[in-house]
């Protein structure tokens, strides 16, 4: 932990001449009743002066506790400059930082034993107080969702769509669990299963910067496939990454195994490869209302130019009532070289509902 110099405060030498038979101890005691008064001030452009302590920065707000009002939250663009003397985690150091100065929309910090940088503040994309960082380390946030379709009578069918996605967060790194199953199942169709289950791992190394482990299982009996695994290796770019919104982008390489269901029907049977790997994945949540999402990948083969897939996913959560959701969906999926008798393209509209926390 970087120690941060105390100011000075003309109220200790005050106590010192009007009461010079007190205690040290008093003494002390009133000098940290007055560093504490001066923790942290945050002074807004229109001239006021809000004391309190720092809790977190964000991409487009500050989040401050006040004194006098508690908790509120200010945009940055009202802020002419912030005051704390409480070390901060900043995205993509592990190190404490403190900062020395904010001037002119730029912050001057201290890391690694008080070598400094400066940054700017609108920039700044998440900072908080490094023992609020310590104390918290794990954020664990997930949505599950489902939907189905069953008829009896003249029409038998039965169809079943779930959904559930993690998101684990301890310090800079992002854990993405993914998983899905389908179940189509009528008189024509006899019980076609889908299951995938994705894992990537995301490790925040520089402020916008993330390198990228990316892993995932599929077996979907309507295109031939038994199980199809991925591995790959990549690099990432994040535009911000907030409660409200997310924008990031991928690229990399990966290796692939193809196993069929009845390797006749594909031109090469069972195969591996590499490919080149580029994602992009965007969220917005609105202040009242829906949050939108749409993520895709596409795979470029390295060994044929026309062996390439790519899935999308373009989405609507909207709230019901607290943690339950209603979830309006669209997937798209396209290979280029399918099995045999199996169409390039699939889409699917799901209408569910879900709960998120």
């Amino acid at each position: 932990m970087l120690s941060v110099v105390p100011r000075f405060s003309p109220i200790t030498p005050l106590f010192s001449a009007l009461f010079p038979r007190k205690s040290t101890l008093t003494l002390l005691a009133c000098s940290a009743a007055a560093l504490q008064a001066q923790a942290g001030v945050l002074s807004l452009s229109n001239g006021d002066r809000i004391y309190g302590e720092l809790v977190l920065v964000e991409k487009d707000n500050v989040v401050w506790n006040s004194e006098t009002f508690g908790e509120i939250t200010v945009e940055k663009g009202k802020i002419l400059s912030l005051e704390t003397d409480k070390d901060l985690k900043i995205a993509g150091r592990d190190e404490p930082c403190a900062l020395a100065g904010h001037r002119q929309e730029q912050w001057e910090l201290y890391c690694d034993e008080g070598s400094g940088w400066v940054m700017d503040f609108p920039a700044i994309d998440r900072a908080e107080p490094y023992v609020n960082f310590v104390g918290n380390p794990i954020i664990f946030h997930g949505n599950v969702a489902a939907s189905g379709i069953f008829e009896e009578g003249n029409r038998e069918r039965e169809d079943w769509d779930i959904n559930a996605n993690f998101d684990i967060r301890n310090g800079d790194f992002h854990h993405i669990i993914g998983t899905q199953y389908q179940n189509q199942n009528n008189p024509e169709i006899d019980d076609l299963e889908k299951y995938r289950l994705s894992y990537d791992l995301r490790w925040i190394f520089a402020e916008k910067w993330f390198a990228a482990g990316n892993s995932s299982l599929v077996h979907e009996e309507a295109r031939n496939i038994d199980l199809t695994t991925t591995l790959g290796l990549g690099l990432g770019y994040l535009f911000f990454d907030t409660d409200k919104s997310a924008l990031s982008i991928q690229g990399g390489v990966s290796s692939l195994k193809d196993e069929y269901i009845d390797p006749s029907l594909n031109a090469t049977g069972d195969s591996r490869y590499a490919a080149g790997r580029s994602a992009w994945n965007y969220r917005y949540k609105f202040d009242v209302g829906p949050e939108i999402y749409y993520n895709q990948e596409l795979l470029q083969s390295f060994e044929s130019s026309d062996d390439y897939q790519s899935t999308a996913e373009i989405g609507v959560r909207t709230p019901l009532v607290k943690g339950i959701l209603m979830e309006v969906k669209y997937a798209w999926q396209y290979d280029n070289t399918p099995s045999i008798d199996s169409e390039k393209q699939d889409t699917k509209m799901t209408v569910g509902v879900g709960y998120s926390w």
